[in-house]
């Protein structure tokens, strides 16, 4: 297990994983591949979730446009 520079793993722990790569790359002076390397294999070797950056949220947010507008559409237009 790597010993990481408490700044870095205060942002891991609140899942600011894009932070933590790029103080981890000032830090240690090195590339952004191997930085997010070393942050994920900290987190995963500390049990520590990472959130993922996935668009599910925005997906949903569409869905419930679309239903909305669906349903007056449908109330309205009939």
């Amino acid at each position: 297990m790597d010993v990481m520079e408490p700044e870095v793993v205060q942002a891991i722990k609140s899942g600011r994983k894009i932070e933590a790569i790029k103080r981890l790359r000032e830090l240690r002076g090195i590339g952004l591949k191997e930085a997010k390397q070393q942050v994920e294999r900290y987190a995963r070797e500390n049990h520590i979730e990472i959130p993922t950056d996935s668009n599910g949220s925005m997906v949903f947010l569409l869905l419930v446009i679309l239903v909305l507008l669906g349903y007056f559409a449908f109330r309205y237009l009939s």
